[in-house]
């Protein structure tokens, strides 16, 4: 019996929905920073693809047709969601996605354009250099593909991912020579960041003072998130000892007794804190090669951007998730 055209453009979408919604994920996952309206980008682009089944058999690059459709809502959203991070009560940080199962494949490179550190970078974008400089540097895509997504000549993509870079520097630029080499999760690479993350957490949950101010840069920068719902910094604090003063105050009041664990968060491992079950706070630490020492630590402790992690943590078989 010939199936009906109806139940065959639903097998279709499902099929896309099953091998693109990933990377249409993580795409608007970077240009957002919030899960819940990354999932409804997604669900919206797959609506308008349902309702318009027959274009779908004339589209000759199903990968960049599907991130055009989610750029470009991911544009609009954005247009108020800055107005909304205005009224931030404040500094406001992206959502932490925890673990890995949204990221595509391409992901496993764990690059430094995956992770949270230079999520928290790109607010200094525009939305459109944001855009692009998301497209190029994390997924690839060539600067006739952006264009095509932007409504844009490939010249001008190109010229604002320049714009974009120079915004970003000097940490843009630093943090993009990191890149891990593909296939090497389990390499070099993540097992020296694993043993930074224990030894960084180790002297926070004792409370060593000499040795965290041994670990920072003399410029080191903490920003805390926590929403006007629970206390934190208004604004970055600046400078290793002030911030050492803040993280002793945090790990003996805040955090205290608290299990942390090392797990994945937005594309590359970072301190995961709980306490009687319930996630406190996601901790993301980012170290200068150069320097051996960190640069910036973003704290979020704003409930309601660990609520999506809020069930009890239960110690999991993969030895990719580490308790120290």
């Amino acid at each position: 019996m010939k199936q009906p055209a109806s139940d065959h453009a639903a097998s279709a979408t499902e099929q896309l929905y099953i091998a693109y919604r990933p990377l249409m994920f993580s795409i608007a996952y970077r240009m957002l920073g919030t899960v819940a309206d990354a999932e409804d980008i997604v669900q919206e682009a797959f609506a308008a693809v349902q309702s318009m089944p027959g274009r779908l058999d004339r589209v000759a690059n199903m990968k960049a047709y599907l991130s055009k459709l989610v750029v470009n809502r991911c544009l609009n959203e954005l247009k108020s969601a800055n107005r909304r991070r205005r009224d931030y009560f404040g500094q406001w940080l992206p959502e932490p996605l925890v673990g890995e199962a949204e990221e595509p494949a391409a992901a496993a490179e764990h690059n430094e354009a995956m992770s949270y550190a230079f999520l928290v970078l790109l607010d200094r974008l525009s939305p459109t250099e944001r855009a692009v400089f998301v497209l190029r540097t994390a997924y690839g895509f060539d600067y006739a593909e952006i264009g095509g997504m932007l409504g844009k000549t490939d010249v001008y993509a190109r010229k604002l991912y320049s714009i974009a870079k120079k915004k970003l520097r000097p940490e843009g630029e630093r943090m993009q020579s990191k890149q891990e080499p593909p296939g090497d999760r389990e390499g070099a690479v993540p097992r020296q960041r694993r043993q930074e993350l224990e030894r960084f957490v180790e002297a926070f949950r004792r409370r060593d003072v000499t040795a965290m101010l041994a670990m920072l840069s003399e410029d080191a920068v903490l920003v805390t998130d926590g929403g006007g719902k629970v206390r934190a910094a208004v604004k970055p604090i600046l400078g290793r000892v002030r911030v050492t003063t803040l993280l002793d105050v945090i790990s003996g009041r805040k955090l205290d007794a608290a299990e942390a664990v090392i797990r994945p968060v937005s594309g590359r491992e970072e301190l995961l804190f709980y306490k009687e079950g319930k996630l406190l706070a996601v901790v993301a630490v980012d170290w200068n090669e150069g320097s051996g020492r960190i640069d910036r630590i973003y704290a979020v402790f704003n409930p309601d951007k660990l609520g999506q992690h809020a069930r009890p943590y239960s110690e999991p078989e993969d030895d990719q998730h580490v308790t120290v």
